[in-house]
């Protein structure tokens, strides 16, 4: 910060709102900058990136940040020129950085990933904040309406008293419902807001493994909630870079094999249900099985027979290139890259044909805030299932399952489906249940039935983290507080398809 020189009084608020806007018309002047690198000589695009930056220029000068002020002048003088050169754009553009942040409180993965990858603040139009206002004047008079029918029930008739109470307890349900919906709508950023940074990734890296290589990005309107987008442009950031240093071949390799010499990499986003999809793919060499076993058995890895090849990937330390990565590795960015994922009740999935290329899937959460879930009895306790995962629920009479393999099934809608008693799976009991109750849930393109007690209703829970003393138990994917005061488990129904079946006599 130019701490010579003093905000002007009153300003002193303005300084945050100068850094989100300058983080993202400095995007712009980036993603400006690399197009030019890519041979574009529109007019008006540089007239764009002129526009830019003579803004950031005049509100740094406003607030008297003389640093920013002067190297956004001289960014400016270097795109008026009559040869803009793309790498002293870029330079500049860093620089220009640096300096923002260090006058305001820019996130820090923004400054890290040299773009605005999780913004620190969201701007909301007016007409939403009306809206929500307009909303919390209705649960004022909601909640007085209540209130009147409260005090008045013990002298009106309990039939009346009752009904008084219901109906406005219900209209100020309905209001929170409406509050809650687009309070999450808020929360929820397009994931463009990440794709930005990626650009200057495969620039960078490009530039300095001597791979040329272009981005291709799809579905930036996906929405992801805000709380995931700063995990999500760090995940991709990795992926990324893995795609160029590790999966892109170099340019001479490319030509022998057929191949344009400039490498393509594409990221794409879609919803999927209450998930989020996120494909980093990489038109490069591909991965062999065979040889990553090869690289394992030689590093004294010996992973199951049935074990996915591709999990070798993610063991911190494993990489498949000779000598030290300083900027990208599998085996290090990638195991911090799934555990992170894994954390927020995501996953990612690896396909790759020798030859053609490498396909990351990120699979995140919509949301991690709220979540509608069926509260289920399990030996005395309570756990919320998410609702969403969850395609049917039954009585389970003895007779209805059978044993194949020590293990049970029952068929569901014609096909069979494989049970795993909670009570087995979370220790509460030793063997598992003849009868009770029957969830099916469908995660991974599977199904699968769990075996409980019996259902308790449904109920919106706000989803918490696990305290890190815990650890993170199989099946688990966080906590919650019912309104009795109660907390409970939230179970992941993702792992819980995946989780080994409990062998043993049923009792």
């Amino acid at each position: 910060m130019d701490s010579a020189v003093p905000l002007p009084e009153g300003l002193e608020g303005l300084l945050d709102e100068f850094a989100l806007d300058a983080a993202e018309r400095l995007d712009r002047v980036e993603q400006g900058a690399l197009a030019l690198e890519q041979g574009s000589r529109d007019p008006a695009g540089l007239e764009r990136m002129r526009a830019e930056l003579h803004t950031v220029k005049g509100n740094a000068g406003m607030l008297g940040l003389e640093a920013a002020r002067h190297l956004a002048h001289a960014l400016e003088d270097v795109v008026r020129g009559a040869e803009p050169d793309p790498v002293a754009i870029l330079k500049g553009v860093d620089d220009l950085r640096r300096a923002i942040a260090g006058s305001a409180p820019l996130d820090p993965a923004a400054a890290e990933t040299g773009g605005a990858a999780a913004p620190g603040g969201v701007r909301v139009p007016f007409a939403v904040l009306d809206g929500l206002v307009d909303l919390l004047a209705e649960m004022v008079i909601e909640e007085n309406q209540l209130a009147d029918a409260v005090s008045r029930g013990p002298t009106a008739p309990p039939a009346a008293a009752w009904a008084a109470v219901g109906g406005a307890a219900q209209a100020l349900r309905r209001t929170l419902d409406l509050v809650r919906e687009r309070v999450m709508g808020l929360r929820l950023t397009p994931l463009r807001t990440v794709f930005g940074s990626l650009s200057r990734i495969v620039h960078d890296e490009g530039r300095r493994e001597g791979k040329p290589a272009r981005l291709e990005t799809a579905g930036g309107e996906t929405p992801l909630d805000k709380a995931l987008l700063e995990l999500a442009g760090e995940a991709l950031g990795h992926l990324v870079r893995n795609a160029l240093v590790h999966g892109i071949e170099p340019p001479e390799r490319r030509r022998a094999a057929g191949k344009p010499a400039r490498g393509a990499i594409r990221v794409s986003a879609a919803t999927r249900g209450d998930e989020v999809l996120i494909e980093v793919s990489d038109d490069g060499a591909g991965i062999d099985p065979d040889h990553l076993r090869r690289v394992a058995a030689a590093r004294g890895i010996a992973p199951t027979p049935d074990a996915d090849p591709y999990d070798v990937l993610f063991l911190s330390g494993f990489s498949t290139r000779e000598g030290v990565d300083l900027s990208s590795g599998r085996g290090v960015g990638l195991a911090a890259v799934r555990a992170a994922v894994t954390r927020q009740g995501g996953r990612i999935v690896v396909r790759s044909q020798p030859g053609r290329g490498t396909t990351f899937e990120l699979w995140l959460p919509l949301t991690v805030a709220i979540a509608r879930a069926l509260l289920v009895r399990v030996d005395g306790e309570l756990y919320a299932l998410p609702l969403a995962l969850v395609v049917g629920s039954r009585r389970l009479a003895p007779g209805d399952a059978h044993e194949v393999n020590h293990a049970g099934v029952l068929r569901w809608r014609d096909e069979m489906v494989t049970l795993l008693d909670l009570g087995t799976h979370f220790g509460t009991r030793a063997a598992r249940r003849a009868s009770g109750h029957l969830v099916v849930i469908e995660a991974l393109g599977r199904r699968r039935g769990l075996v409980i007690d019996g259902v308790h209703g449904i109920q919106e829970v706000v989803v918490r983290a696990l305290d890190p003393v815990c650890g993170h138990p199989l099946g688990v994917a966080g906590s919650t507080v019912l309104g009795s005061g109660r907390p409970i488990l939230i179970l992941d129904p993702r792992s819980l398809i995946e989780a080994p079946l409990h062998g043993g006599s049923r009792s």
